[in-house]
């Protein structure tokens, strides 16, 4: 068991290693507007099973200086995903949305909804669950020392602030469970236009179309076929090799 644990820290040394060499290969290539050659060192990191919003962005930015529009969108939604309240990927991922052909209108949410999944995206769902397990523990232990304390202020201090701990554990799960509810499945349509059907088959009607970098919901897959919803409400089918998962 000794030799077993000794070999995986050393291997995750190495795998640091390596990946902190090749980010700064790819930082290196990039200040030498060698875009295509930062990527491919930035893959590389991918390929070692490593990933970070940091590292999607910095793919990102190599796909929007190289004008490959739907791959910047995947990378910056990607970024978004393990870090939401990231400013830079929210302003690039804008700046690439301004370049694309289909400008999608999305249908209004009611007030408390939009407040609500404001405040939901700030953390992903497994920060909201730590902080809410975090708090739930604090809670527990100080409410434990409540009980033993026989000195009046301190034990109503220690009240209040558990008291506090529980409001902010039962906060932060509640949120974490209204992002796992109502979290969805997006992808981004990578060919140059696609057909949207209206069946799951190439001879069904053809009701619009989409053009490269457009986010989609995925709402159901059926053989080699997606079933998409947009922003606006359209729904519609789509071959799965036109998209890609974010």
């Amino acid at each position: 068991m000794r030799i077993i644990i000794i070999f995986l820290f050393f291997s995750s040394n190495i795998l640091a290693q390596d990946a902190n060499s090749l980010f700064e290969q790819a930082s290196l290539s990039y200040e030498q507007k060698d875009y295509a050659q930062a990527l491919i060192h930035y893959n590389k990191i991918q390929d070692l099973g490593l990933y970070s919003s940091d590292l999607y962005y910095n793919i990102g930015n190599c796909y929007y200086k190289l004008k490959q529009n739907a791959e910047a969108v995947l990378y910056y939604e990607k970024a978004l995903k393990l870090k939401p309240s990231d400013e830079d990927a929210l302003f690039n991922l804008k700046l690439v949305q301004l370049q694309l052909v289909d400008k999608l209108a999305e249908v209004p949410q009611v007030f408390y909804q939009k407040w609500a999944d404001s405040i939901k995206n700030k953390l992903t769902i497994d920060q909201w669950a730590k902080f809410g397990l975090i708090f739930l523990f604090l809670f527990c232990s100080l409410f434990i020392i409540f009980l033993f304390i026989k000195t009046y202020s301190l034990k109503k201090k220690f009240f209040t602030v558990s008291m506090f701990s529980l409001f902010l554990a039962i906060f932060s799960l509640s949120l974490a469970y209204y992002s796992n509810k109502t979290l969805i499945v997006e992808a981004v349509l990578m060919q140059a236009n696609a057909y949207i059907k209206s069946a799951p088959s190439n001879q069904s009607e053809d009701l619009f179309i989409l053009h490269e970098g457009t986010k989609v919901q995925v709402i159901e897959i059926f053989n080699d076929w997606t079933k998409i919803k947009l922003s606006d409400g359209m729904i519609g089918w789509l071959e799965n090799k036109a998209i890609e998962k974010i």
